[in-house]
């Protein structure tokens, strides 16, 4: 699974207004009646997700295929991923390394963490998992030489020295599309796996599954506090782009486990918002 041709409509939107100050949102820019600036184009973007995101939703639940409880518990995490990215916008390398003050961590290092720790949460969850469905007699624990072989020829351990943000980024973007790829079969009894990781105790699969949102989610609002120390603002133009990439995860979590699921629908809405930035492209070379 790979980032779809809507995703990039809406980080092509993004590009050309992230750094929008309050002044040119005023600038004018009409829909039908509505004649309320550029600022309303964002709004425009956000509605034809939102209302594409209730269609999509709804053909789902009716469909042969509907969303399973592994598969809405990966669409959490989903939604905390695009809330990074829209947060993230635009942060260049250097300010990713600029700590807040001393001895507390630059967003970078963030993002280190963040990393390491989704592909701990990945390994061992599907270990456990192929210990399960192969019944191969494999310890609970997963093993050292496990891990080597799981990720024999991945580039993180050399990234995380030196590598800048964006690459980073780069990086962790692949790696949280495998998760979703991967881990997108697991059934209900399979949600109660017992999964070995650094508590004294096995936890649950549908435990285990949780916590990449809930552990993405802690670390945002500390890249939050750190762009905020550092002054960098997150100015009205970004909070409404945080709204769109929101929108867009909704979206996006329709197609979890049928990955071409609404794919005419999706096709519509962004020759949509195409025209909304090409649009908006103009309006600010005048």
């Amino acid at each position: 699974m790979k980032p779809t041709k809507l995703s990039q409509a809406v980080q092509n939107y993004a590009e050309i207004t992230h750094l929008l100050t309050d002044s040119e949102l005023e600038r004018e820019w009409s829909w039908k009646d509505y004649n309320e600036g550029v600022r309303f184009a964002f709004f425009r973007v956000y509605e034809e997700l939102r209302q594409l995101a209730a269609r999509l939703g709804s053909s789902r639940s009716r469909s042969s295929h509907p969303l399973t409880t592994a598969q809405l518990t990966l669409a959490q995490y989903h939604a905390a991923y695009r809330d990074l990215q829209a947060v993230l916008i635009r942060v260049s390398d250097a300010d990713a390394a600029r700590p807040p003050a001393e001895n507390e961590w630059p967003v970078r290092e963030a993002l280190v963490h963040i990393i390491s720790a989704e592909r701990a949460f990945f390994a061992v969850n599907l270990d456990a998992l192929e210990r399960v469905r192969s019944e191969d007699g494999r310890p609970l624990e997963m093993s050292e030489e496990a891990w080597d072989v799981f990720w024999m020829g991945d580039t993180f351990k050399k990234l995380k020295e030196g590598a800048a943000s964006s690459e980073l980024l780069a990086y962790y973007d692949k790696l949280h599309w495998r998760i979703l790829t991967e881990l997108t079969g697991i059934t209900e009894d399979e949600l109660l796996t017992p999964v070995v990781f650094w508590e004294s105790t096995p936890m649950s699969l549908e435990f285990r599954t949780h916590r990449f949102d809930a552990h993405l989610r802690q670390h945002t609002i500390q890249v939050e506090k750190t762009l905020e120390a550092i002054n960098i603002p997150f100015t009205e133009a970004k909070r409404l782009l945080r709204l769109i990439y929101a929108a867009l995860a909704e979206v996006e979590t329709q197609t979890i486990g049928a990955w071409d699921f609404g794919a005419a629908e999706q096709g519509k809405v962004l020759a949509l918002i195409n025209g909304y930035t090409d649009e908006i492209n103009e309006i600010l070379k005048g």
